[in-house]
């Protein structure tokens, strides 16, 4: 089985994830990490240098592509939002949305060291904002996903949950 995590930036999807990868004894992945590799260049810079619509087909290019099984992904977040991604993750395995609320979300991206062009320069009420609306727009692109996951401040809980819900 192939796991897709997918949702908002700071959901949870790299530590769920490698968590959830170590307890099913698979190996885990991180798409924006892979794409960083491949251009031998951090997310932000992609974007700052390139465009986002460069970041995208770099995605598209990587999904479409995925050949791996047995694994543990986990997705930029918007990452399932463009080229019809979502569909094809569907089809290559079980994608788990993991659900975090705006506030959580705010608190994580604001504390993250990690520079995203989300956040970058933008003050919490800035984030949360850019947040909701984000999540306007992606919500009927998530609510594709073949399990829905609430995040709980304690991953353990959240790891609990999506361990059931793979299995029942």
């Amino acid at each position: 089985m192939t796991i897709f995590l997918i949702g908002m930036p700071c959901s949870g999807k790299s530590t769920l994830g490698l968590q959830l990868a170590e307890h099913l004894q698979m190996p885990f992945f991180d798409t924006d990490a892979i794409i960083e590799d491949m251009e031998g260049m951090k997310v932000s810079d992609i974007f700052t240098k390139h465009g986002e619509a460069r970041f995208r087909d770099l995605e598209h290019e990587l999904m479409a592509n995925w050949k791996l099984s047995h694994v543990v992904v986990a997705t930029g977040g918007g990452l399932t939002c463009h080229n019809d991604l979502i569909d094809i993750l569907n089809s290559k395995g079980k994608t788990i949305w993991l659900q975090a609320s705006i506030d959580a979300l705010t608190e994580r991206l604001s504390q993250s060291e990690v520079i995203r062009p989300l956040t970058d320069g933008k003050s919490d009420k800035e984030i949360k904002s850019k947040l909701k609306e984000l999540l306007k727009n992606r919500k009927p692109i998530y609510s594709k996903a073949q399990i829905r996951v609430k995040v709980e401040s304690d991953s353990e809980v959240t790891l609990r949950k999506i361990l059931r819900k793979l299995y029942t």
